[in-house]
C-alpha cells in the first residue's frame, strides 16, 4: 500500500489536540477509533500548509489527521498530557491559537481605507518636516589643516576655490558640490552638522566623519518631495494595523490585574 508521510509540525499536532472543539456541523471524512475526523479539520489543515508555502493533496492532508489522531490517542493511553512540561506547552499552544483568532477578529474592522490611509499620508508628511539640502565641502586628512582653511576662508578665500586646491575628496575638481541630497544619504555626524547651518554659512569648526575632517556649506534648502501615496500605501496599511493592535494591546495591559515577582 502507498503510504505518504508528511513531516509533522507544532501547528499540525495543535489541530488534532483540538479536535474536540471543531464544528460538530462539518462532515465526517474519517473516524479512528471512535473519534472523528471533519471536513473542517482537513480544511484548516490544508491552509497551514499553504501558510507554510507547502502543498498536499486531500488524501495526503487526511493521512496525516488521521496519523495525528492516532499519535494523540497514544501519548493520551500513556498519561503524556499529565506531564508538566507537556501541560504548559498545551497551554501555549492554546494561548496562541486564541490570540491568533482574536487578532484576525480585530484586524479584520480595523479601518484601512483610502480615505484612512490619505489621512495618515497627510499626518506623516507633516510629521517628518523632511529637508533636501544643497551644500558644498572640503575634505581634509588632518584636523589641524582643517582648521587653517577655515582660518583661510574667515580672511576672504573662495570656498570653491579652496575646494578645488586642497579637498581631498572626489567633488573637490568641482569646487566641492554635492548637489542636493536629504539627511539619510550622509553620514550621521555630516548630516547633523549642515542641518545646523544657515543658507550661506559654512562650518566654524571642522566636522569629523569616517572620511576625515569636513568643512561645510551650505547653500540651500528646501522641502523634500515625499514618496507617491500609491508607493507607500501597503506599507501605510501595515502601519495602521499595527498601531491599532498595539493600543488594543495596551488597553488589555491598562484594565488587567497583572502581578509580578
Amino acid at each position: 500500500m502507498h503510504r505518504t508521510i508528511i513531516a509533522l509540525s507544532v501547528s499540525a499536532l495543535l489541530v488534532s489536540a483540538i479536535a474536540q472543539a471543531q464544528d460538530t456541523a462539518s462532515p465526517t471524512i474519517a473516524t479512528v477509533n471512535g473519534e472523528i475526523i471533519t471536513e473542517l479539520e482537513r480544511t484548516t489543515h490544508i491552509e497551514q500548509f499553504k501558510a507554510r508555502g507547502q502543498t498536499a493533496t486531500d488524501e495526503q492532508v487526511l493521512d496525516e489527521l488521521i496519523t495525528l489522531e492516532l499519535m494523540r490517542q497514544a501519548a493520551l493511553e500513556q498519561e503524556l498530557d499529565k506531564s508538566p512540561a507537556v501541560e504548559v506547552e498545551m497551554k501555549t499552544m492554546r494561548a496562541r491559537v486564541l490570540a491568533n483568532a482574536l487578532l484576525n477578529d480585530l484586524t479584520a474592522n480595523i479601518d484601512t481605507s483610502d480615505e484612512k490611509l490619505k489621512a495618515e499620508y497627510e499626518k506623516e508628511i507633516a510629521a517628518a518636516n523632511a529637508k533636501e539640502y544643497n551644500a558644498s565641502h572640503i575634505l581634509l586628512e588632518d584636523e589641524a589643516r582643517a582648521k587653517e582653511i577655515i582660518l583661510e576662508l574667515d580672511g576672504g578665500a573662495d570656498f570653491a576655490e579652496a575646494a578645488k586646491k586642497y579637498s581631498t575628496g572626489p567633488s573637490g575638481q568641482s569646487g566641492g558640490d554635492l548637489g542636493w541630497f536629504d539627511a539619510a544619504t550622509m553620514v550621521p555626524e555630516f548630516s547633523a552638522a549642515t542641518a545646523e547651518l544657515e543658507v550661506g554659512e559654512y562650518s566654524a569648526t571642522p566636522v569629523k566623519t569616517q572620511f576625515g575632517y569636513h568643512i561645510i556649506k551650505l547653500a540651500d534648502t528646501r522641502a523634500k518631495e515625499p514618496q507617491p501615496f500609491e508607493s507607500v500605501k501597503e506599507q501605510l496599511r501595515g502601519m495602521v494595523m499595527n498601531n491599532a493592535i498595539a493600543d488594543y494591546v495596551d488597553n488589555l495591559k491598562a484594565d488587567a490585574e497583572i502581578t509580578k515577582p
